[in-house]
């Protein structure tokens, strides 16, 4: 029987690729023979907490997988592995947005659930069936749950994030500002890196018949960004989505170490709507949070909006 094939997105972020390796452990513990696949590229921050950790990366992948079975963790969205997958080849989903595109594969065993960080979900798996993950799952689960609360201070985390952090963070032996290297590793920026950046970390998703685009950054010292690139940004976002025929665009930044969102949209259509939808004044196409906000809850509130307004869904 061949490998099941364990992996996240095209090119994942921290808690995608920590998932991919720690329930291929998981797994190979329970006697099914699984294998963590890397698609694409890592980002800045996973690369940092390889390093750190002294954690070989994993390479990406050159076979042809197109025939395993095929697990994704940390999305829901079989597309967004950019391969041509059989859908009857997904055995296994976990992640833990609340809007999800798991009710396409009914088939499938699922595991959607909401904490802050998928992660959380693959650590329980372990701490419930009393097996010891490896200093390496621990370290890159740790971080993940880590980046994706952003220590803490994000409002999706819940108890259980907490306690697999201090479950897993036993044995990796972490500086006391680990999540601050962390955070200021995923802020690679300078120059081109800023085009990349945002032509890497963005969704298209549909939601009521709506079709949206929505960026995200994660970074620190956002008040010099945002002074700085402003017009840069909503040069690049535009040529994104040059041609795309969307209802509405916006980027949603996050400072990791100061907890607060800018909200940038690019037209006015979208700056009404965004308005309406999350109470927020713009001015010149941008706004700002005194609290942290994800993309993923922004998401839910765009959905529960259009669905109040009479959109079907």
């Amino acid at each position: 029987m061949s490998k099941i094939i364990i992996t996240s997105n095209k090119n994942p972020d921290l808690d995608g690729y920590a998932c991919s390796v720690g329930y291929a452990e998981y797994l190979n513990k329970t006697c099914k023979d699984s294998e963590p696949i890397l698609l694409n590229e890592i980002d800045d921050e996973t690369k940092f907490v390889l390093d750190f950790g002294k954690i070989r990366a994993l390479e990406k992948n050159k076979k042809d997988i197109s025939k395993n079975k095929i697990v994704i963790v940390d999305t829901s969205n079989l597309n967004s592995l950019k391969l041509e997958i059989a859908p009857n080849n997904l055995i296994e989903i976990i992640d833990h947005r609340r809007i999800n595109d798991s009710y396409l594969y009914p088939w499938v065993k699922t595991q959607i659930e909401m904490v802050g960080s998928c992660a959380t979900l693959i650590a329980e798996k372990f701490i419930n069936d009393k097996i010891e993950p490896s200093r390496e799952s621990r370290l890159l689960l740790y971080s993940a749950v880590i980046s994706n609360t952003i220590n803490f201070k994000n409002k999706i985390t819940t108890d259980r994030d907490i306690k697999a952090a201090q479950y897993l963070s036993k044995e990796i032996d972490l500086p006391k500002n680990s999540a601050e290297q962390m955070f200021r590793a995923r802020t690679n920026i300078e120059g081109e890196n800023l085009n990349h950046y945002l032509n890497k970390d963005y969704i298209e998703q549909t939601v009521c018949n709506k079709s949206l685009t929505v960026f995200q950054m994660e970074i620190v010292e956002t008040s010099s960004l945002v002074r700085d690139r402003l017009k840069e940004i909503i040069t690049i976002i535009k040529n994104i989505i040059k041609n795309k025929k969307l209802d509405y665009c916006f980027l949603n930044i996050i400072d990791t170490l100061e907890a607060y969102n800018y909200i940038v949209v690019v037209d006015a259509k979208s700056e009404d709507f965004l308005r309406k939808v999350l109470n927020l004044n713009f001015e010149n196409g941008l706004a700002k949070t005194d609290f942290i906000i994800m993309r993923k809850e922004i998401m839910v509130k765009i959905k529960e909006y259009l669905e109040n307004n009479g959109k079907v869904c």
